[in-house]
């Protein structure tokens, strides 16, 4: 006969096996909920249709939120999922524009790098022309945005195409922030880097993208583009390039880009240019290294820092995105340091910037604008005898 200590060991051992297995049950159909609730939200999405009442868009809306929430919700369970079904979706001979655009989005911001290469080819997988990607412009801007700094060598036509030959407004919600069509590109080209300011370069003798070329580059510029946007200038003659290329002549041009506007022949400009430049000529001539220099004063923080130090707070201001609220900009322009380093340094600096979509940011990038244009004046008043002091 079995004994009682026997007895009760044998039903525990009963107990605990059934236990087991109720649990693997329990998990292996909450895994089988999760991946079939995950699998309702993506066809969800991949049933939304373009060209839609506002009603019908509101509706889909909300449809995506909720896919968002619950995809955060259920992370680890979820991302196995959309990694497979996004590749997939690449794989497919018409694949889903919105479905890769907005799993693309969601795994771009994710922290491994499979899953941000997966989101780059989802992004260049898209067909630009399509009306649910024209329609969900807000969506392609913020991919594009997270994998322009990546540098791909196809980013540049992507952003031509997509934003730069069309005009795309964009409303940041998080910082009440309206970027215009010319905005929404300088942030674009902005994070690339500095070669997209060559890139840009190539197409201002296109005629249709004359003019917000040089907006563009107002932002993003350097004294580089002096000599081309001064051939556009004299060869289309018209006042809304005229303006557009004096003010990027003025704050981005150097000592070259006020040499040029002092030697332009007044009457080779239409009416209208004649008048505003008869206007603004005597600016341009009170423009040295002191009259920018003093533009710049009044900035909180000392005005004196060594080279080392300053040298710590520009590699801090890299890493931070342009964020800085103790360097006073006279004490980068009575540093030590080369000019032409610092002005590699904050060209840099600058790039980083347009990562943050905000107001403040731009803010940043006027005043870093400002002090880099300042620095190719000191750099010029190095050399005695030249014009510009």
């Amino acid at each position: 006969m079995m004994n009682m200590n026997s007895l009760s060991a044998g039903l525990t051992g009963g107990f605990l096996i059934l236990t087991v297995i109720f649990t693997l049950n329990t998990v292996s159909a909450a895994a089988a909920t999760v991946e079939q609730t995950t699998m309702t939200h993506l066809d969800a999405i991949r049933s939304i249709l373009p060209g839609q009442e506002s009603k019908v868009v509101n509706g889909y809306n909300k449809q995506m939120d909720q896919a968002w929430k619950y995809f955060k919700a259920h992370k680890k369970a979820v991302l196995p999922i959309l990694r497979q079904e996004l590749t997939e979706e690449l794989d497919k001979r018409e694949p889903s524009n919105l479905f890769l655009l907005d799993i693309g989005y969601y795994l771009r911001l994710q922290d491994s790098a499979e899953d941000k290469a997966l989101a780059t080819r989802a992004l260049f997988k898209l067909d630009l022309t399509s009306d649910i990607v024209a329609e969900n412009h807000q969506l392609l801007f913020m991919l594009a945005h997270a994998v322009a700094p990546d540098r791909d060598p196809g980013m540049l036509q992507l952003l031509d195409e997509a934003f730069l030959k069309k005009s795309v407004t964009i409303y940041i919600p998080q910082h009440a922030l309206k970027l215009s069509e010319t905005m929404v590109c300088v942030f674009l080209y902005g994070v690339y880097g500095e070669e997209a300011e060559t890139h840009l370069r190539s197409l201002l003798t296109d005629p249709a993208l004359t003019n917000k070329v040089i907006e563009i580059l107002i932002w993003i510029g350097s004294s580089d583009s002096q000599q081309d946007i001064k051939s556009v200038m004299l060869a289309q003659r018209n006042d809304e390039t005229f303006s557009r290329a004096t003010a990027y002549m003025m704050t981005a041009g150097g000592p070259a880009g006020r040499a040029t506007m002092l030697e332009i022949n007044s009457s080779d400009l239409d009416a209208e240019s004649q008048h505003y430049y008869q206007r603004i000529r005597p600016d341009i001539e009170l423009v040295s290294y002191s009259s920018l220099k003093a533009q710049l004063s009044g900035f909180p923080g000392a005005k004196s820092l060594s080279d080392a130090i300053l040298k710590k707070r520009l590699a801090a201001m890299y890493e931070h995105y342009g964020k800085d609220s103790n360097t006073n900009p006279e004490a980068v322009l009575n540093s030590t340091i080369p000019a032409s380093e610092l002005i590699q340094t904050l060209s840099r600096i600058r790039a980083r910037m347009f990562y943050r979509l905000s107001d403040e940011a731009l803010g940043d990038v006027e005043i870093t604008n400002a002090i880099i244009n300042t620095l190719h004046f000191k750099q010029k008043n190095s050399k005695p005898g030249q014009p510009g002091r």
